[in-house]
């Protein structure tokens, strides 16, 4: 993937922002702080871009914002990118495959998607280490997809975001 890239995010409501901090507050009361790019709310990615295609995406997204209605997804799964990643992720229904698709564009071909929100991403032996915390603790839980974002990336810029109908 190119050195900047643009990324469209899903974002959750406020009571699952509260219930997946919950979750990493636990992991920082245990000492694993991680990687993870900080100051950006919980999100599940949606589709990366190229930067020269900034006005575009911008377009896509407003108009998005007018054609789909917020959703629920059900957050049940634990899972693992490597021994690097540590995330939650929602059983992909209707609504966020056809929101994803929406903004797919194959620009990141090499990467297939994985709806998910990570939660922490450090070396193997902290994920292993923080794993049973999580593990211990989670309970699955319905959340609500209720807004979409852009950013750049690095490093992080915020450039827009708007609710869901």
């Amino acid at each position: 993937m190119k050195d900047k890239f643009l990324c469209v995010m899903a974002h959750y409501d406020k009571e699952t922002e509260l219930r997946l901090k919950k979750i990493q507050n636990l992991l920082l009361d245990n000492g694993f702080v991680g990687k993870q790019t900080a100051n950006i709310p919980y999100h599940i990615t949606l589709g990366s871009f190229n930067v020269s295609q900034e006005q575009l995406v911008k377009e896509k997204v407003k108009k998005a914002s007018k054609e789909f209605h917020g959703f629920n997804v059900k957050l049940n799964n634990i899972g693992l990118f490597g021994l690097d990643v540590l995330f939650i992720a929602p059983s992909v229904n209707y609504e966020l495959l056809n929101l994803q698709q929406y903004f797919d564009n194959n620009y990141a071909d090499e990467l297939e998607w994985t709806a998910h929100t990570t939660i922490l991403i450090d070396d193997r032996k902290t994920i292993q280490s923080a794993l049973p915390y999580v593990a211990d603790d989670f309970n699955s839980f319905t959340g609500k997809i209720e807004s979409i974002s852009l950013y750049e990336f690095w490093p992080s810029r915020f450039i827009l975001k708007e609710n869901l109908l």
